[in-house]
């Protein structure tokens, strides 16, 4: 068989299997369904996804949008807002394309990584073995810990994981993320409530449907400052110790370097500490 005619069947195999076409919000850098296009698919065109990017002219970013302060989609203007949102749009900057957006879940993340659906994962990804055997993780941009939110009225009640992990204390957890791991692995006695948003959680809690919120560091602070119901323990002797990073398809040799890059020189300049300044001091 000829080369053109492998490569032809190849390109409809692989658009049968993602799909080309993407239905788009009324702001252009906002993706509501998309894979990337069949050029990305054909590595025998393009040495790196990289030069798929620059050719193409956008980067697909896939986000949760429900994870304050690294990514948060606005219901009223309908953009992603947050520190993550932030970094990509400097990342695209560097490439000379557009930012384009995509919603994906906690549970579905690596999934819609491994199939396609974007180019990158961000909004306050947790670096670990389990995601790196999957796919690939960026070098680390901040550091964290699992803690708890609770109640500023039970600020000293619960100082240790033995107070919360007893059958009466109620807690709300995202599904599909670290939060929910941790939780399952270390509160198996406490009464664990799976709340498909997150963003609901922290006034679950401050209205006393829930006691606990287990989560990072960095979002049990923001959501203490902005309700003074809540109370941030522990965040400066966490659970856990971890970094957030970046997540993109393994085995792009070029592309990680180009990130890793990026992120070294984002931080030689001081960007990302104006971005923590801005959406976490």
């Amino acid at each position: 068989m000829k080369k053109y005619q492998k490569l032809w069947i190849a390109g409809v195999m692989a658009v049968s299997l993602l799909g080309t076409s993407f239905t788009a919000t009324a702001s252009a850098n906002v993706v509501t369904e998309q894979t990337v296009k069949q050029e990305v698919q054909k590595n025998n065109k393009y040495e790196s996804r990289l030069d798929a990017i620059i050719e193409r002219g956008y980067i697909l970013i896939g986000t949760p949008g429900d994870y304050k302060p690294f990514t948060y989609l606005n219901p009223t203007t309908g953009q992603y807002e947050g520190y993550d949102i932030d970094a990509m749009k400097e990342f695209a900057k560097s490439l000379g394309v557009e930012a384009r957006f995509v919603q994906t879940s906690w549970s579905t993340l690596m999934d819609d990584l491994l199939a396609n659906k974007f180019d990158i994962a961000v909004g306050g990804v947790t670096r670990n073995t389990d995601r790196q055997k999957q796919a690939y993780l960026s070098q680390g941009y901040i550091q964290f810990g699992k803690a708890p939110l609770i109640r500023a009225e039970d600020k000293d009640k619960y100082k240790t994981i033995e107070d919360i992990n007893k059958p009466g204390v109620r807690i709300g957890v995202n599904p599909g993320g670290t939060n929910e791991k941790f939780v399952r692995e270390h509160l198996k006695n406490a009464n664990v409530t799976v709340v498909q948003n997150n963003l609901d959680i922290p006034g679950l809690v401050a209205n006393g449907t829930y006691d606990v919120m287990i989560t990072d560091t960095l979002e049990a602070l923001i959501y203490a400052k902005a309700d003074s119901r809540l109370y941030a323990a522990l965040t400066d002797s966490p659970f856990t110790k971890s970094e957030k990073g970046y997540m993109i398809p393994r085995g792009d040799f070029i592309f990680a370097s180009y990130l890793n890059l990026w992120m070294d020189e984002m931080k030689l300049q001081g960007k990302f500490d104006e971005l923590y300044n801005k959406w976490i001091k």
